[in-house]
């Protein structure tokens, strides 16, 4: 009986060969050798993963862009490994990442949305989304330089939907868990395994939906958000007719037009990432937030400069703090959270800095920040939020129309200078405040 036998070429190209000549080659001096792995595949029944060697011929103009622009930069040329498998990855998607960005399946993480969050977001692909986190990673660790992190961050970019994948949807994907099913097609890319981070680049994968851990964990779960928020923006101003795109339409007085749309963009970025509004957020939360070491950071002179400028400043029809005659200047938190991150970025603190938006941590960096400007500093008025808080709801009572709520810390005017000056500059719309009051109901009148 003849013994005959597959084996791959360099080329990888399949070919038969009697047992005899297979020997010969293994035998013959001077001849090029065929590692036993290269047949293991056959024994194991599975295909072998696509090589180096392999033509990485792309078909979709994004997919050849970002292989010219991002992995063919000199920054990859000191990571010729994460460059290989980002590579196979960029593949694989281009080949079957044509699909919607989203899926539907009862116990996964997107289970739960509402029907026009995917009417929303299936308009984005997998492929295009994929990328368009990659891209924010790339963003966001240059603007922080931290360039030595990013070639291992893009692969967990590129890889964390793969859960999506049609050719997968036999394995982890039917128990409702995409993210933990997006482990098993990066593990069979060629020369992932072998990478240094490769439990690291799993972990921020599998955690992209919950709480992130560690600089590669939360810079993929912010750029994932980040992400679906152009995604969800752009999708909703493709949906608003052009002549009320024109229109200056203010957040806080929604367009009849545009109301019902902008809506469902907050329900699905609150679906996506169990966002909702601040004092939901307040209210929901049952751990307290704990005072944690800030001083590597944090320069309060600084801050209070940095804080300055959204006094009493528009933006649109919308602000951010403003002063009172009474000597009291009050921030929303958002803002707050904004310098924070900034003063963080410049000491290179990145696991503040990216650090995802409504991330409970953050409320311990608030918390933090607010306990020094009040103890060491006194520009936080003791009287009216509880020495525990960062925060506290008032109530803002306008000339005109009705009273509103709101989340603010209030600061003494004097740090940011002259409140006379202050007030002589303030825009005829914050004129119109008059009185700026506790709100009555103590049940949720702090920060908890």
């Amino acid at each position: 009986m003849v013994v005959m036998i597959l084996i791959f070429s360099k080329k990888k190209r399949v070919k038969e060969i009697h047992l005899h000549e297979l020997s010969k080659i293994w035998i013959k001096e001077g001849s090029k050798t065929i590692h036993i792995s290269e047949l293991s595949p056959l024994w194991r029944e599975q295909q072998p993963v696509p090589g180096d060697n392999e033509s990485l011929e792309l078909h979709n103009p994004r997919a050849i862009a970002f292989m010219e622009n991002i992995l063919h930069k000199p920054l990859f040329e000191k990571f010729p490994q994460q460059k290989a498998v980002c590579e196979q990855i960029l593949k694989l998607l281009d080949k079957e990442g044509n699909c919607p960005s989203v899926v539907n399946l009862q116990g996964d993480v997107e289970g739960n949305w509402d029907e026009n969050t995917y009417r929303l977001l299936a308009k984005t692909t997998l492929l295009d989304h994929s990328l368009n986190v990659a891209e924010q990673v790339v963003q966001i660790l240059s603007d922080n330089k931290a360039w030595h992190v990013i070639p291992d961050t893009i692969i967990a970019a590129l890889a964390h939907d793969l859960g999506k994948l049609q050719s997968i949807r036999g394995y982890l994907y039917s128990l409702g868990e995409h993210p933990l099913a997006a482990g098993r097609p990066l593990a069979a890319i060629a020369g992932f395994n072998a990478l240094p981070k490769k439990d690291e680049i799993l972990r921020a994968i599998k955690l992209h939906h919950k709480m992130a851990k560690g600089l590669l964990g939360k810079t993929l779960k912010k750029a994932d958000q980040l992400a679906r928020q152009k995604e969800l923006e752009t999708t909703v101003l493709q949906e608003v007719p052009k002549t009320v795109v024109n229109e200056d339409i203010s957040a806080d007085i929604p367009h009849p037009v545009t109301k019902s749309i902008t809506t469902s963009a907050r329900q699905a970025q609150a679906d996506i990432y169990n966002d909702c509004d601040e004092s939901d957020q307040e209210k929901s939360t049952s751990i307290a937030p704990e005072l944690i070491d800030i001083s590597g950071w944090f320069d309060a002179s600084q801050y209070l400069e940095e804080l300055k400028p959204y006094i009493n400043k528009m933006f649109g029809r919308r602000f951010l703090a403003f002063s009172m005659p009474d000597g009291h200047v009050y921030f929303q938190v958002k803002v707050l959270e904004e310098v924070a991150r900034k003063m963080a970025e410049k000491a290179g603190s990145m696991d503040i800095a990216t650090m995802a938006q409504k991330d409970e941590s953050m409320r311990s960096v608030l918390l933090s920040i607010v306990h020094q400007l009040r103890a060491e500093h006194d520009v936080i008025d003791r009287g009216l939020i509880k020495d525990s808080f960062f925060g506290g709801y008032f109530t803002v009572t306008r000339k005109i129309g009705k009273s509103i709520k709101g989340y603010y810390t209030p600061f003494h005017a004097e740090p940011f200078g002259s409140i006379a000056e202050m007030e002589q500059a303030k825009p005829a719309i914050l004129g119109d405040i008059v009185k700026v009051s506790p709100y009555l109901d103590n049940n949720d009148s702090q920060d908890k």
